[in-house]
């Protein structure tokens, strides 16, 4: 009977195989398909010849000793794509078992002895020193089979970090480091720990003479996938308890993030933060009244059920082109809209602002009135009335004490903080002396009419919402721009409305700056144009939450506010600057960018002027080791089809093995066939017919047999062309140097 690999079923809970980056599946063995063992599987990587992970199930009630066996190849597998017995001969580096034997033989007699032999076969091993895998390694293996406060039934996933900086050897590349990842459930609940360890250290040591002081590091799940290009299901990095982004009690309590901290004995790992919640997330999560959103993944819809159909087209900067055909939404639940009051509420807002920025607005009572009611919607409890509101939160997290995760603001009348408006009266100012004040400061906060001064520009009666929610029109020489416009159902609306048969709004197409940004699911980044009586403006480039409440969206646009207000006076590590909030959500990464007012000496205010979000495909931060990082790499608009990478400098004499790889970046196929690519020493066509995949490379030798796009050591700029000459990805980068022989350039 055929092994069955890794069990998905073996915890409560059911855990699933990581899925590969694209980077990886073009040179997976069998695009990824596991190969299955006696309680493990792993999926082979052809250009290392060894495992990008392995997986493996620990019955620790059933375990039993067992005899070692021999190593063998795998007959499954291309002799010429697994590192066998020639790679580990006479050196010190240790055939090291990613799946150690000692903890998958369990469970009867036959299985435990096949998993026994299956260990052995060399697509198990990877190039560990021999001091690495018998002394630190073996340590924290030895903690997973004997800690006492660990469920019985394990699952682990291991594999090597591969980067750049691995050293060559014999066919293949000695590993960076390893890391290591834990699983197993705590009352009916999934819990996660991760681990890695460099072995970088012995590359100057090959004989393991000197005492080395390597550590095991505890580390976040997020800091593996963005080390490895491996994505975990989303509950395991929910329940890692490390921190990967700066947030305010890693500020307070002197965490430097991406965090690493050194395990020697098991009593150092972190198994929780106590009270701690991230208040992004924790928003995010407490958001009842958001919309589930759905988008097309192979023509069809990934939730049928989903409240939104986000229908995304385009997948390049379309500047002023129309490259959607087909409207942004393609179907909202509209009765959810209908009965939610907070969106009813936030629609009768609408007509009380002009769309273009020179018209002054004012208030009359009954849109006054308008505002206290949306207001009271947003600080309204949900049908649970034990739990508070998503403003209560963000009132608790702006007054709790900052040892607490907190911002640390007095409950009191803050003088030293005035409003410049005066539309809710004179001489107001932040006051959080309670849940009541607090409620005016927002009003104040979001809706005050106040005069920015940016630089020589003055724009009257200025309003934080209208620019945010609702979008305005504005100026700019010769043309008109919008400015703001960051609400989803404001942009829902308005794609339905129009007259003469043309929306109001148009969409104009998608773009991101990641190759996998069209895959989540909460935020749209778009290029659009907005028509205004006969007045037409344009956004080349805008974003929203999709699917966010507007009490949610209120909610965060404030906690923003304050932790802006609490960073001008007590810088806090996860600002960029004055204006950029790093934050993570559902794993993934973003910039949330906040704008104040600027007064007449132009500091800043204490009124909202804009606020959105920004998908970032990676984290501002160096990583521990940087797998794909360049620093002398710039990077310009990208297309349909980009330049993903290069080598201008391969081993050995000459340059005729110079190459460059383009990635397909749409959901469809793309004939390359007759596409060029282009240096400022020649041109290289691709002239074999050559149809690229979605999310697929295709690699192009540059320089084969001679002539053609070289790639200069001094520096160049690579430009991908179509067959009508139209630049489609364009690329830079400065000098290599002549030592980093076989160094690839990573673009995006």
């Amino acid at each position: 009977m055929p092994s069955q690999g890794f069990n998905t079923e073996f915890l409560s809970v059911p855990v699933s195989l990581p899925r590969l980056g694209e980077s990886l599946l073009e040179v997976a063995w069998e695009y990824g398909e596991p190969l299955h063992y006696e309680h493990f599987s792993l999926v082979m990587n052809r250009e290392t010849k060894m495992a990008f992970y392995t997986a493996h199930n620990i019955d620790r009630q059933t375990l039993m000793s067992l005899k070692r066996a021999r190593w063998k190849l795998d007959p499954r597998v291309d002799i010429d794509y697994q590192a066998g017995p020639e790679v580990y001969k006479n050196n010190v580096w240790d055939r090291g078992h990613m799946v150690r034997r000692a903890a998958i033989t369990w469970g009867s007699r036959p299985e435990a002895s096949q998993a026994n032999k299956d260990s052995f076969f060399y697509t198990n091993a990877n190039l560990q020193h021999a001091k690495f895998n018998q002394d630190e390694w073996l340590e924290l293996e030895n903690w997973l089979l004997e800690e006492e406060d660990l469920d019985d039934k394990l699952s682990v996933f291991t594999g090597p970090i591969n980067t750049i900086n691995d050293q060559p050897y014999r066919g293949t590349y000695i590993p960076s480091a390893f890391w290591k990842v834990i699983v197993f459930t705590k009352g009916g609940e999934l819990q996660c720990r991760a681990f890695l360890m460099k072995q970088s250290e012995f590359w100057d040591d090959h004989d393991g003479r000197n005492t080395l002081n390597l550590e095991s590091y505890q580390v976040s799940l997020t800091q593996i996938t963005e080390l490895t290009d491996l994505y975990f299901q989303q509950e395991l990095y929910d329940t890692n308890p490390m921190f990967y982004s700066p947030n305010n009690f890693t500020t307070s309590n002197d965490i430097d993030t991406p965090e690493m901290r050194p395990i020697e004995s098991p009593t150092d790992i972190v198994d929780n933060r106590g009270k701690y919640t991230d208040i992004v997330q924790e928003l995010w999560d407490a958001d009842d009244n958001r919309f589930d959103v759905t988008r097309l993944a192979d023509g069809r819809w990934m939730n049928e059920n989903a409240d939104i159909r986000l229908y995304e087209q385009g997948y390049r900067r379309p500047g002023k082109r129309d490259l959607a055909k087909f409207f942004l939404f393609d179907e909202v639940n509209t009765d959810k809209l209908m009965f939610l009051p907070s969106y009813q509420a936030f629609k009768r807002l609408i007509d009380n602002y002009n769309e273009l920025e020179r018209d002054e607005e004012k208030y009359s009572d009954v849109e006054l009135a308008e505002i206290e009611h949306f207001l009271d919607t947003c600080f309204a409890r949900y049908d649970d009335e034990d739990r508070i509101s998503l403003m209560e939160s963000v009132y608790q997290y702006i007054t709790d004490d900052q040892s607490e995760g907190g911002l640390g603001f007095a409950q009191a009348k803050l003088t030293e903080m005035p409003f410049t408006s005066a539309t809710f009266g004179e001489g107001q100012c932040i006051d959080l002396t309670s849940i009541e004040t607090f409620r005016e400061t927002v009003r104040n906060i979001w809706f005050g009419l106040y005069t920015n001064n940016f630089g020589n520009r003055q724009v009257k009666h200025a309003s934080g919402f209208e620019h945010v929610f609702l979008g305005e029109i504005k100026r700019e020489g010769s043309r008109y721009e919008i400015g703001g416009y960051h609400f989803w159902a404001k942009f829902f609306w308005d794609e339905q409305n129009g007259s003469g048969g043309k929306a109001d709004l148009e969409y104009l197409g998608s773009f991101y700056d990641g190759p996998e940004g069209n895959l989540n699911t909460d935020v749209a980044t778009l290029a659009m144009s907005w028509r205004v009586g006969e007045k037409i403006a344009w956004k080349e480039k805008g974003g929203f939450f999709v699917g966010m409440s507007p009490e949610c969206l209120l909610a965060l646009g404030t906690m923003l506010t304050f932790e802006s207000f609490r960073n001008d006076t007590q810088p806090l590590s996860f600002f960029d600057g004055e204006s950029k909030r790093r934050a993570a959500i559902n794993g993934w990464r973003y910039d949330l960018v906040l704008y104040r007012e600027t007064l007449k000496n132009q500091d800043r205010g204490f009124h909202l002027r804009s606020f959105y979000p920004v998908l970032k495909s990676r984290d501002n931060r160096d990583p521990l080791l940087a797998p794909h990082s360049n620093t002398d790499v710039l990077l310009y608009d990208e297309g349909d089809v980009v330049i993903a990478s290069a080598m201008p400098n391969p081993p050995g004499v000459g340059d005729q093995n110079e190459w460059v790889s383009i990635r397909n970046e749409t959901p469809g196929l793309i004939d390359v066939t007759g596409w060029q690519i282009r240096t400022k020493s020649g041109t290289t066509v691709l002239r074999e017919k050559t149809k690229l995949p979605p999310g697929r490379e295709h690699k192009i030798v540059v320089r084969a047999g001679g002539g053609g796009a070289a790639l200069s050591n001094k520096g160049t700029v690579i430009e991908l062309l179509d067959t009508e000459d139209t630049v489609i990805s364009k690329v830079e980068y400065k000098s290599v140097s002549r030592r980093a022989e076989g160094q690839v350039l990573n673009f995006s």
